[in-house]
């Protein structure tokens, strides 16, 4: 009886072993699949409102603020005035990309003409351009300098215009 205990006891031992490492192990390789201040933003290609195909990498030499958006996303609703107040306020040359994710061009449309935003609005009707940037939840923000690295990224929304601002001036050239 003493010898089925053991065995037992070892057999759970291993398990949670097994369990452990498994989990160490899983948990470090999606780790690495996060995007890291300092690495290099990655590109894609988006259609803006008009149908004009379009590159992120066209911006490379200037500070870019990307937005990852949607119009059913009630904190996205809630800071697109922010950002468009910011955008207006804008001194810094740091240009404000807006990626619509999920939405169609219509939709996506109407919220931005009822919204009387008028900085540039990116589709991405798939959710590619946000995969690449491993977006878990909108709104998404990351800041890219001139180079094409991401300085910050920022998940929710903004509480107001200045911390946008704020953050523009962050990656001026």
């Amino acid at each position: 009886m003493k010898d089925w205990r053991r065995l037992t006891s070892l057999s759970v031992v291993i398990l949670i072993a097994t369990a452990l490492l498994y989990t160490l192990l899983h948990s470090q390789s999606i780790q690495t699949g996060y995007l890291k201040i300092g690495d290099k933003g990655p590109d894609f290609t988006s259609t803006t409102m008009d149908g004009t195909s379009i590159k992120l990498s066209d911006y490379r030499g200037k500070g870019v603020l990307l937005n990852f958006w949607a119009s059913w996303c009630e904190p996205c609703v809630d800071e697109m005035p922010r950002i468009n107040k910011a955008y207006h306020l804008n001194t810094s040359g740091v240009e404000i990309i807006a990626v619509n994710v999920g939405d169609s061009r219509a939709t996506a449309r109407d919220f931005i003409t009822s919204q009387g935003i008028n900085f540039p609005i990116w589709l991405d009707p798939s959710g590619e351009a946000a995969d690449s940037y491993r977006v878990t939840g909108l709104p998404s923000t990351f800041l890219i300098d001139k180079n094409g690295r991401l300085v910050k990224a920022v998940a929710g929304e903004f509480p107001d215009e200045l911390s946008v601002i704020q953050l523009l001036k962050s990656v001026q050239h």
